[in-house]
């Protein structure tokens, strides 16, 4: 019966040189781009679910906002599916890349290594795959499993480790569950990996011109490593990843903090935001009738995917399948609204004045038929919010031209700065800390610069510049397990804070994976 599923003529790969090959990182990227899963899920699920958001009354979409929102761990629902089969396809994409490499002493297509197509393009390509899939792996273990324990063994086994190809009915049988430990070591290793391998920009004499934006780079898999290990609790080693990144920005002026907008206002693929270290690279704006867009941010979003123009004046298109803005709870913290505890939801001088509110974010007051639309909720499906409200406005914000095109940060230099700024506090440098928290504050407050000293710098400090800062890109919850804080219950009612190890803080395996795979009987 074994033989049957044998293959006895296997079908060899199809690439043959750096051109065909790059054709599987174009798959794999989509995969983790732009199919359902992706597309502004994780930062959907970040946002409802961390406890900086608030559920609109009475609205519904087709999102799953009731088991994010209330996380309802033990509920099962497509989107989740999703972002399973389309990390594992680009995992299987990356093994089978990475494992030709390797039978083949890192030169399958007989290259000469001295040539630039061997040195810009495969020893590169080879490195997104490693980057690839530890991309793929950090997204799967983040949702369906619980985060990694700093106190812990991490000896839980919750997903399928797949660093192979199998090749027979009995390889497909012999892969098993990897503990949360062996998948947050691989995704390190390919990290490491791909921050040798990748080069720190595209070379347009040399490299294959897929390359040219949206691609992983050096300091790309940096910022992630560092992010991982952050989230690890390996604040040392994390520590030199982050000051490799500031000093390629500081030193080699590679990345640089520009008005806050301009890191969320490029619908151009040659135009590359000075702060985006990694971007879900939307490609060409004026091709239209695809779906390769942040989809889903128009459920958490103050533009609807049609905004126009910067979404400012004309160009502005109120999102009537919003459901989500920023908690009271995440305002009080940020310092953004006198006093919304009790009833008093005016924004402060302090938020007025800041960059970010002022050009990332959006006071409504309460519903108003045919009221200003710049002063009132006015969309039909918010006839029940009957209190002032904050949105995100990141989304949606490109132009000149159809903002739903706007590519978006997936990692920028803010974050890695604020990051940098509480592991400093934490190891025991405070002006260090206070110095990388003036970068970010000054950046949005010029005329009020250097709020932070050695003196008042600490967690809650530092929490509420990341709330102003990070709210709504998907980084939430990295940051408070990252700190080891409780997770917020916000302004959920009946719902106590989620304290570390956060050993209930995992979605459900799809269940066909359940019902088909042994090791989950």
């Amino acid at each position: 019966m074994d033989e049957f599923f044998e293959n006895d003529r296997p079908q060899e790969t199809q690439w043959v040189n750096t051109v065909t090959l790059d054709q599987g990182l174009v798959s794999a990227y989509h995969s983790l781009m732009y199919r359902e899963g992706y597309r502004g899920f994780p930062q959907m699920l970040d946002f409802a679910s961390s406890g900086v958001s608030q559920l609109l009354p009475e609205t519904s979409t087709g999102a799953p906002w009731n088991e994010m929102y209330n996380r309802q761990f033990d509920q099962n629902f497509n989107l989740s599916n999703n972002l399973w089969k389309t990390s594992y396809a680009a995992i299987t994409m990356a093994n089978t890349a990475i494992q030709l490499d390797t039978e083949n002493d890192g030169n399958p297509f007989n290259l000469r290594v001295a040539d630039s197509d061997y040195k810009d393009n495969y020893v590169r390509q080879i490195g997104e795959y490693h980057f690839l899939r530890a991309y793929a792996y950090y997204h799967l273990v983040r949702n369906f499993a619980p985060p990694y324990n700093h106190n812990g063994p991490n000896t839980g086994q919750f997903i399928p480790f797949k660093t192979k190809v199998p090749m027979s009915k009995g390889e497909i049988f012999e892969e098993s569950l990897g503990t949360t430990e062996e998948i947050y070591q691989q995704i390190v290793a390919d990290l490491e990996i791909a921050k040798q391998k990748l080069p720190g920009n595209f070379n347009s004499a040399t490299m294959l011109p897929n390359y040219v934006a949206g691609r992983a780079t050096k300091y790309t898999a940096a910022g992630y490593l560092a992010k991982v290990l952050f989230v690890m609790g390996k604040y040392d080693q994390a520590l030199k990843e982050t000051n490799f990144i500031i000093d390629a920005a500081e030193n080699q002026k590679r990345f640089s903090l520009e008005a806050p907008i301009d890191a969320f206002n490029k619908n151009v693929v040659s135009d590359v935001a000075k702060e985006a270290i990694f971007e879900f690279n939307t490609g060409d704006p004026t091709v239209s009738g695809t779906s390769e867009y942040v989809y889903w941010a128009w459920v958490f979003s103050f533009q609807d995917r049609n905004a126009d123009d910067f979404g400012r004046g004309k160009g502005m298109a109120k999102s009537a399948t919003n459901q989500f803005t920023l908690s009271y709870w995440a305002l009080d913290k940020a310092g953004w609204m006198t006093d919304p505890a009790k009833g008093d939801y005016t924004p402060t001088e302090a938020a007025k004045k800041d960059l970010r509110y002022q050009q990332l974010y959006f006071y409504q007051l309460p519903y108003k038929a045919g009221g200003d639309p710049l002063i009132y909720e006015t969309v039909s499906t918010h006839t029940k919010v009957d209190k002032p409200q904050i949105y995100i406005d990141k989304y949606y914000r490109g132009g000149p031209g159809d903002g739903r095109y706007t590519k978006f940060p997936l990692l920028r230099l803010a974050d890695i700065y604020l990051v940098q700024s509480w592991m400093r506090w934490k190891t025991g440098d405070a002006t260090g800390a206070a110095a990388d928290l003036n970068k970010v504050w000054n950046r949005a407050n010029p005329t009020n610069p250097n709020r932070y000293t050695a003196a008042n710098v600490n967690h809650e400090a530092i929490l509420a510049e990341y709330i102003r800062e990070m709210t709504g890109e998907g980084w939430t919850l990295d940051f408070m397990v990252g700190t080891q804080m409780p997770i917020p219950a916000g302004d959920r009612a009946g719902v106590a804070p989620i304290a570390p190890p956060y050993s209930q803080w995992k979605w459900e395996v799809p269940v066909e994976e359940k019902n088909l795979n042994p090791d989950y009987q």
